[in-house]
Parts: structure tokens; C-alpha cells; sequence
């Protein structure tokens, strides 16, 4: 990468600077938090007022109750989601977004809105890349 002025921010020995390191360590960190095929769709359900366990379920057409589960769980321990269990018969529980799951909203919006205008130049990109030959390694 290079800096204002031509000067190779690498430096001498190829190594990223400490700024880019940390950058790349926090977006590895925060995309982790939404690693796993139905977190991002749960946490958009629920910022659309979806909070029954048993609602969400039906909003993941494929996904098993063990693995929602499983994906609810990740996400109230990361501190994105709290559940709520009422003392009802049958007993009913609930889902929300906590204040810092209320935080992921934005970034998520911005990368859906990037994936919708880039969505074109990346399928065709993957197109070329099929029909490429591949170069030997």
C-alpha cells in the first residue's frame, strides 16, 4: 500500500504498520461475532420486533431448533441478545436486542446496502474468474 507521496507504507521489511494490524484484528474480532449461517438473520428479525422463540424459528425456513439455539446462545453470550423467559404454561420466551446489539444495526445496513451496489460487479467478477484459465501455482 502506498502512502501519500509514493512512499510504500510496507516498509522495508513487508510488513502491514501497526494502524492496519489492529484494524484487520478488530474487523476479524466484530466478524466473528456474526460468524455462522443464521446470526445476521436473527439479529435483523429481532430489530424488526421479532422476539418469540418460537417466531424466529419460523422466519429461518431449514434452520433445526438446536441450531437457532445454538445461534441465540453466541449471541447472548457476545452480549448482542438477551432472552427473557416468561413463567407461563406452555412457558414462553423472548429475545432481544440489547444496546450493543442495537450497535451492530448500522454496520450491518451499510454492508447490505455495499452487497446490493456491488452485487453486479461481484458476479461478474466470479464469472471472468470461472472462465480464466488458472495459471499454475
Amino acid at each position: 500500500m502506498e502512502a501519500a507521496g509514493g512512499i510504500d507504507r510496507l516498509g522495508a521489511v513487508g510488513r502491514p504498520p501497526r494502524s492496519d494490524l489492529g484494524l484487520i484484528e478488530h474487523a476479524d474480532r466484530a466478524l466473528d461475532v456474526l460468524h455462522g449461517k443464521w446470526k445476521v438473520h436473527l439479529l435483523v428479525f429481532m430489530a424488526r420486533g421479532i422476539h418469540r422463540h418460537s417466531r424466529l424459528l419460523e422466519c429461518l425456513p431449514g434452520a433445526s431448533k438446536k441450531v437457532m439455539t445454538d445461534a441465540l446462545r453466541a449471541l447472548e453470550r457476545d452480549g448482542l441478545v438477551a432472552r427473557r423467559i416468561f413463567a407461563e404454561v406452555p412457558v414462553r420466551v423472548e429475545y432481544s436486542l440489547t444496546p450493543l446489539g442495537w450497535t451492530i444495526t448500522e454496520p450491518l445496513v451499510a454492508l447490505s446496502e455495499w452487497g446490493e451496489a456491488h452485487r453486479r460487479e461481484v458476479a461478474d467478477a466470479r464469472v471472468r474468474a470461472r472462465r480464466a484459465p488458472r495459471a499454475a501455482a
